[in-house]
């Protein structure tokens, strides 16, 4: 079924040619919108973050090709401010397309042509969905202030797309898998905003999120994301203390919360059962004591007799019940904005209420089974998704656990709190592989977190009903009225409990700053799985062959850190978008060579990307930083490494420091030459860009930076510059720009393989055609980042041993194709490129 689903999925993707194209669409905003903090009848201009990602779904289309279209669509979405001035506009664009007609009808019915195929390619977006970039760049037009959309909100924009696609490594967030899990079909920005455009739609779920900026209390953000689900406002800080305390799952609104507000339900609508037939008893007594006629006491008794819990009416008091617990999760559910674990929890509580109902006997293990199918068969894409696991695994270790360790005469708080603490434990190994951390201090912090939040949030939603049921009203309502002396009374309560939230979020702050609170750990996930099934079988009961299958189980773990040979090194190319970052690794020590690009002052690729991996692979030191120039997308993570334990001794290069020619430094039984800039150098540019060469004597890397033509033919001009040039293995010259790579270069260098770094549609079309094609002529094999994504390059100890087909002494393995190919992750090829063969 995942099968056929991901078919479907695949089946449309936007044509190449449409790629990156000018086009007017009008969509809802579905997720990512800020939250209005000003009265809800107001325009919301409200001045938000300085960039914001919408998932939205496409519900109409609106072709921008010609001029005359352009000024349609400004007009259109302006109406606001029809004028004269608009009239003008509106003939004088007029009289331009009439006269650009007759000066060139062929152009413009090749214009009609190409506004036809975009208009046909793009009805097909609609319904599906997209995630859009608004930022500073965004230009919101006819607004003077910058303007946030909100979920629900429909607008219209120019935007410019791209298919779904992401950067591929052996670590870091795989953001293509969750578009797909999230069934984004394509991702872009929004280049223009008609602000008056947009109509406000805003569902109660907002309305609730809108009224907590209406109370004094100091945990907003905290609250918003308990309550109703929204965390766009969650920075850093709040995601590391998340991270660090392992109670990311509380504050969402998760099946636990779900399973929390059946609970609560359950127990009123039980203590209202048993109220209501106290009450009876009370009338039955009241009745024998009154002094009635004979004839009106029996009516009386015979009325309360036949109300009396007989099997009959105790089935309808049961499916009272059951369908009020239904009902009030059902509400929860669509609260939560049909979170995926919330709509699964009720998917498992809808199966338990039909099975109660219909008094069918089952096992815990047989209504998680059931649970698991139907969440299958209706989201079939989940099963990609790390909550989805996470939600099944802990149904299952619950069951398995208490199934293992019964405790029916022990205390239920010693039950319930060994309970936690196995669950955290045996959960670790699933964060392990999802996250690559391992939350010590969610142990505690859950043990504390979970009855505070038990005991929070029932009354803290009441409250939040209250409130936002009661607002329209009270800003008319007089001062002291009835209405607003119960928004009062509900605001003061809120407050109160706020400070209850204010205590908890103390405590695990004061948890999470311990050094031992969260362990990141990289290992692979395949010997994560199978410390898990190891983890499972300690506590299984006693077998004939548990200790041989105990055995089996952790040898994975114990070949992991078997150290590699120390006579192999490896050159390992991240996909790092339209940017560098390249480490050398060799006997647990690294040399890195570019770290990637800096956005907003946050080094993904270094900090997310890089250092992680260096873990993985058991680096104990970064002993060489190389920034070949002082680009962004070279030398964007330099803070990053530098505030890395790793690279505390690391000797650094750059243009303008150490990087001169006929330097030569030895590290780990390699020989680093550096034959670019000339001694002295004071410029920091691409054509002074660091060029060196790392060589074991008989395999060579070149590594040239962002060079250009005239560096190129400058080093070709020195002493030696064919024996200094010559490598096995070429990173290509400024991304593959056709300012770079001459082929004349080419041929003295003559690589047996050529890697170019570069990022998947990027503006400058890197690599160009024309450099591909001089690649081509020489018979180079390449490989391209966007295409292949990571990229190692290794070098056996013995040369002699381990050639590949070409005999080249080196293997090269991608992540898209060797490492973790699956049919979710598929390569793209640049569109410009398109005509050209694809590169093996």
């Amino acid at each position: 079924m995942e099968a056929s689903v991901g078919y479907l999925h695949y089946a449309w993707q936007l044509p190449n040619d449409k790629i990156q194209k000018e086009i007017t669409i009008r969509a809802r905003v579905l997720k990512g919108g800020c939250i209005p903090s000003d009265n809800l009848q107001s325009d919301h201009l409200s001045t938000c973050e300085k960039s914001y990602k919408y998932l939205v779904k496409f519900i109409a289309f609106e072709p921008t090709v010609s001029p005359y279209n352009r000024a349609q669509t400004e007009i259109r979405t302006n109406a606001h401010d029809r004028s004269e001035n608009q009239r003008r506009r509106l003939d004088r664009t007029t009289e331009i397309e009439k006269e650009s007609s007759l000066k060139n009808q062929t152009e413009t019915e090749t214009e009609g042509e190409t506004e036809s195929e975009i208009e046909r390619a793009t009805e097909l977006l609609m319904g599906k969905k997209g995630l859009l970039t608004m930022s500073t760049y965004t230009f919101v037009k006819g607004a003077d202030a910058e303007h946030c959309l909100h979920n629900g909100d429909e607008f219209t924009a120019v935007v410019k797309l791209k298919p779904r696609y992401s950067t591929q490594n052996p670590v870091g967030f795989n953001k293509q898998k969750q578009l797909l899990v999230d069934n984004v079909h394509v991702t872009g920005y929004i280049k223009t905003l008609y602000s008056a455009s947009v109509t406000h739609k805003h569902s109660f779920r907002l309305r609730m999120a809108a009224v907590l900026h209406t109370i004094d209390i100091q945990n907003r953000i905290w609250w918003q994301a308990l309550l109703v689900g929204i965390r766009v406002n969650f920075d850093k800080s709040h995601w590391q203390l998340l991270q660090v305390t392992g109670t990311g799952h509380l504050f969402s609104i998760s099946g636990m919360h779900l399973g929390v507000v059946a609970a609560y339900t359950l127990l009123l609508s039980a203590g209202f059962l048993l109220i209501a037939s106290y009450i009876k008893r009370v009338v039955q007594a009241l009745i024998s004591m009154t002094r009635l006629p004979h004839w009106f006491a029996s009516l009386l008794l015979s009325l309360q007799e036949s109300h009396t819990l007989t099997p009959v009416f105790a089935i309808k008091y049961r499916i009272l019940i059951i369908g009020a617990v239904w009902v009030v999760c059902g509400f929860y559910a669509a609260l939560s904005g049909l979170a995926l674990p919330v709509v699964r929890a009720f998917v498992l509580l809808t199966i338990a209420s039909v099975f109660s109902l219909l008094f069918i006997a089952y096992r815990p293990i047989h209504l998680a089974t059931a649970m698991v199918a139907m969440s299958i068969v209706l989201f079939p894409l989940s099963i990609l998704s790390a909550s989805f696991y996470l939600s099944v695994c802990a149904v299952f270790y619950i069951w398995f656990l208490t199934t293992r360790f019964r405790t029916e005469n022990g205390s239920r708080f010693k039950t319930l709190l060994i309970l936690q603490l196995l669950l955290g434990v045996f959960m670790a190994p699933l964060t392990i592989i999802f996250f690559n951390s391992l939350s010590v201090a969610g142990l505690i912090a859950n043990i504390i977190a979970i009855p505070v939040i038990t005991l929070l949030l029932p009354p803290a939603l009441i409250i939040l009903l209250v409130l936002t049921l009661v607002q329209p009203s009270k800003e008319d309502a007089v001062d002291g009225s009835a209405v607003d002396n119960v928004y009062q009374m509900a605001e003061c309560l809120f407050i109160y409990l706020d400070s209850a939230l204010s205590w908890l979020l103390s405590v695990l702050r004061y948890i999470a700053h311990y050094d031992w609170a969260a362990i990141n750990i990289h290992i692979d996930s395949k010997v994560a799985a199978c410390l898990l099934v190891f983890m499972m079988v300690i506590i299984a009961p006693p077998w004939r062959y548990k200790r041989h299958a105990l055995f089996v189980l952790i040898t994975p773990l114990l070949a992991f850190y078997i150290p590699s040979n120390p006579d192999q090194w490896k050159v390992h190319v991240l996909d790092a978008g339209q940017a560098s970052a390249i480490v050398v690794i060799k006997d647990e020590r690294a040399m890195v060579i570019d770290s990637g690009a800096s956005y907003r002052n946050l080094a993904y690729t270094a900090s997310s990307v890089l250092l992680p991996l260096l873990k993985r692979e058991g680096v104990e030191s970064i002993d060489i930083i190389v920034h070949t120039h002082k680009d962004n997308d070279h030398a964007g993570g330099k803070a990053a490494l530098a505030s890395s334990p790793l690279a505390q001794n690391a000797l650094w290069f750059s243009p303008t420091k150490n990087c001169e020619r006929g330097r030569v430094e030895r590290w780990q039984g390699l020989a680093i030459h550096f034959l670019w800039p000339k001694v002295g150098n004071t410029i920091n540019n691409n054509d002074h860009s660091c060029v060196l060469k790392i060589t074991d004597g008989q395999r060579s890397v070149l590594f040239p930076g962002d060079i250009e033509r005239t560096t190129e033919y400058a080093i070709l001009t020195l002493p030696n510059s064919q024996a200094n040039l010559k490598a096995d293995v070429l990173i290509a010259p400024h991304h593959g720009s056709n300012t770079s790579s001459t082929d004349v270069f080419l041929k003295y260098v003559a690589p047996k393989a050529a890697i170019f770094t570069q990022g998947f549609e990027n503006r400058w079309q890197f690599p160009a055609k024309e450099v591909i094609s001089g690649y081509e002529a020489l018979n180079i094999p390449y490989f391209m980042t966007s295409y292949h994504g990571y990229l190692t390059v290794s070098f056996p100890a013995d040369s002699r041993t381990y050639f590949n087909q070409n005999t080249t002494g080196f293997t090269v393995h991608s992540q898209r194709f060797d490492l973790n190919k699956r049919w979710y992750l598929d390569a793209r090829y640049p569109t410009h490129l398109s005509s050209s063969r694809e590169p093996h």
